[in-house]
């Protein structure tokens, strides 16, 4: 599926919502934002993945690139609404804590992610 980048300017940076595949294919179309990012110091960078119906390890990757970028270009990036397909990647990764954002999950999916690395807790 094709992504769509939805881009909105705030007054303290820019709100970014994408749909779609965040996909081997679909990375390089997303990295144009990047140009955006590295010439924006201050700004903060909200991304909701809300949308993102399919994630693989090159979209991971890429959501890593952008924090580390972040960190290097001194801009803040906050990922919010994170899916279902997102959380469970990122949950099989361990990545959460990488990433340092607030994650809510839906009563519904509870069951699908655990969260439980760095708990010391056993099956």
């Amino acid at each position: 599926m094709e992504p769509v980048q939805n881009l909105k300017k705030t007054d303290i940076g820019f709100d970014i919502s994408w749909e779609g595949y965040m996909t081997v294919p679909f990375v390089k179309e997303w990295k144009t934002l990047s140009e955006v990012w590295t010439s924006s110091k201050g700004q903060v960078f909200i991304l909701d993945l809300n949308g993102i119906q399919r994630v693989d390890s090159a979209g991971i990757q890429f959501l890593m690139y952008l924090k580390t970028l972040s960190y290097k270009n001194h801009f803040s990036l906050k990922l919010q609404n994170h899916s279902l397909p997102v959380l469970k990647v990122l949950d099989l990764l361990g990545l959460v804590s990488f990433f340092g954002d607030r994650v809510k999950v839906k009563k519904e999916h509870s069951n699908e992610v655990e969260f439980r690395y760095g708990t010391r807790k056993t099956n």
